[in-house]
């Protein structure tokens, strides 16, 4: 207000001055114009001078102060002004104005925040990790203020980055993850989040592994086998939930298997398996049985060494007419599945050995053979043969003995035991009873020639298959029912060993010499059955046929 009442006299002073300097220069036409004008002009500027001084204060340009910097944010900050004083004169323009420069002025960047003397506050937007200096200004006719200079660094801006360093040991239902954490924040909680669709938060499945950063480890529990999931590392600030990329996997399904057809049903040498359909490590199958309905591992059970994805197993001491439900299993770190399952009802025993062995039969032409390889540790008469195991001792021996194949007793069932000639032909009998006999060469040859002679009856006689004929036997028929199968020998000679998979050879009892005696083997891989001579102190398999 002042300011313009002092302009408004200054107008009429001007023009009233004005006015009369035309009317003097009129009448006084003879002084020189311009000296007399100059003169005027001087005597305007005094006596205005001396108007103006004599009124009015000289105006100023206004005082105020910087108020103190807030920060907002990384990027925000708040400052602003307290106006002290006008300077006299009516304040037009006020703000802050800031610079990377320590005295910022209007000339950099500012901000208007209106006018008049109203104390006031603004927000200003910076850039982080520089030095600004801030202070507030007003502008009046006189001019501008400034307030004092203050300065702020601001930090830089929140950087959190979440990732999966490492991810695995992956089973049914459990996995293991590894993250990391860099972040400039405070990290409030971490771990992982899973769900069965993509970018899983933490509102569904996670674990908390506490607080702050770096790298972290977390355990995944409670999953589904076979089920694929997503899961991503988390990290919470107190605003603000961070996550890393998914990461994609499937935890191990149970095995899928199916159960094998029984081969050589109405025998005691059953034989059945599996066929795992399944991918992934399997470290344990089998068959298992029992006489109820779905038998798992936790009755009886077989386990096996797996080839590839399928194999054979051989169900042991099932009982003479009793039913038994079987099925295949496979377990891996995910669990055990099983398969289909086969029902069987074993046979009532033919014969049953002073062991209590049981054994089936059956007729060939005009014969009749027991269906299993003997297995018997007595003769009929309930004494004992004895059980050499010392390779010398087996070698010097004249009288009855046997042996497991390579003295291993997991190659008795199906295969039987081996056995001698002393034992073949002690008086005591080795098979079951009095009623059962070993065949001679002679009756070896009704049975071979019965069955189309020497050169094809090898697969009228071998068990059909590859469940223990290895690995050929793509000719076998079993048409016989006679279900020859491999189960090698016991060599008289220290360090030589028969395949115990590829080759069936059985006893005659009859003699070649006084050192050998003539037996009859079957091999994998050919259609025969050959007549050959073995020195008495070999170990063959047996096979009894009744008087």
């Amino acid at each position: 207000m002042k300011l313009q009442i002092r302009g408004q006299l200054y107008f009429v002073l001007v023009i009233t001055l004005n006015s009369e300097l035309n009317y003097m220069i009129t009448l006084q036409s003879k002084w020189q114009k311009g000296n007399m004008k100059l003169g005027i002009i001087l005597l305007f500027i005094f006596c205005l001078s001396l108007f103006l001084n004599s009124c009015f204060e000289n105006p100023s340009p206004p005082e105020l102060t910087t108020r103190e910097i807030e920060i907002v944010d990384f990027t925000t900050v708040t400052s602003g002004g307290n106006i002290r004083s006008d300077g006299g004169a009516d304040i037009f323009q006020k703000g802050i104005c800031f610079s990377l420069i320590n005295t910022p002025t209007l000339q950099d960047q500012f901000t208007i925040e209106g006018y008049g003397t109203a104390d006031f506050t603004t927000i200003i937007d910076l850039t982080p990790d520089d030095t600004y200096y801030i202070r507030a200004y007003a502008v009046n006719g006189a001019g501008i203020g400034y307030g004092d200079i203050r300065s702020v660094v601001l930090g830089p801006p929140p950087v959190t980055d979440v990732v999966i360093m490492d991810f695995g040991d992956i089973t049914g239902n459990a996995a293991f993850m590894r993250g990391r954490i860099e972040s400039n924040q405070t990290i409030v909680s971490r771990g992982a989040c899973w769900s069965t669709i993509t970018n899983p938060t933490v509102n569904d499945d996670n674990v908390n592994t506490g607080s702050g950063t770096g790298i972290y480890e977390v355990n995944i529990t409670g999953l589904t086998p076979g089920t694929t999931y997503y899961v991503r590392a988390y990290a919470t600030t107190a605003t603000e939930v961070f996550y890393s990329e998914n990461y994609e996997f499937t935890t191990v399904g149970i095995p899928q298997l199916t159960t094998k057809e029984i081969i050589n049903a109405g025998s005691f040498v059953i034989s059945t398996g599996g066929d795992i359909i399944s991918i992934g490590l399997i470290l344990n199958a089998g068959v298992c049985w029992s006489t109820n309905s779905a038998p798992t591992v936790d009755n009886n059970k077989t386990e096996n060494q797996l080839e590839y994805s399928t194999f054979f197993s051989d169900p042991f001491g099932l009982l003479p007419g009793e039913t038994y439900y079987i099925r295949a299993y496979a377990s891996n770190i995910a669990g055990t599945g099983y398969g289909n399952e086969r029902i069987i009802t074993m046979p009532e025993p033919t014969v049953s050995d002073p062991d209590g062995n049981p054994y089936s039969s059956v007729v060939i032409g005009t014969q009749t053979w027991l269906v299993e390889n003997l297995r018997t540790t007595k003769y009929a008469n309930g004494e004992s043969i004895p059980n050499i195991i010392n390779p010398t001792d087996w070698l010097n021996t004249v009288a009855g003995a046997w042996s497991y194949h390579e003295n291993d007793p997991q190659f008795e069932l199906p295969f039987g035991k081996l056995y001698n000639w002393f034992a073949v032909t002690d008086a005591r009998n080795i098979c079951p009873t009095d009623d059962w006999h070993v065949p001679s060469d002679e009756e070896w040859q009704t049975l071979i020639t019965f069955l189309g002679g020497n050169e094809i009856s090898g697969n009228e006689l071998k068990e059909i298959g590859t469940a223990h004929w290895k690995p050929f036997n793509d000719f076998a028929t079993n048409n016989s029912g006679f279900t020859a199968l491999p189960g090698g020998a016991q060599s008289a000679n220290p360090g030589f060993s028969y395949p115990v998979y590829s080759l069936g050879m059985f006893w005659s009892t009859d003699l070649v010499d006084g050192d050998n005696a003539f037996g009859y083997y079957l091999f994998d891989s050919y259609q025969s059955i050959t007549k050959q001579n073995y020195i008495k102190q070999t170990g063959l398999s047996v096979r009894c046929l009744k008087n």
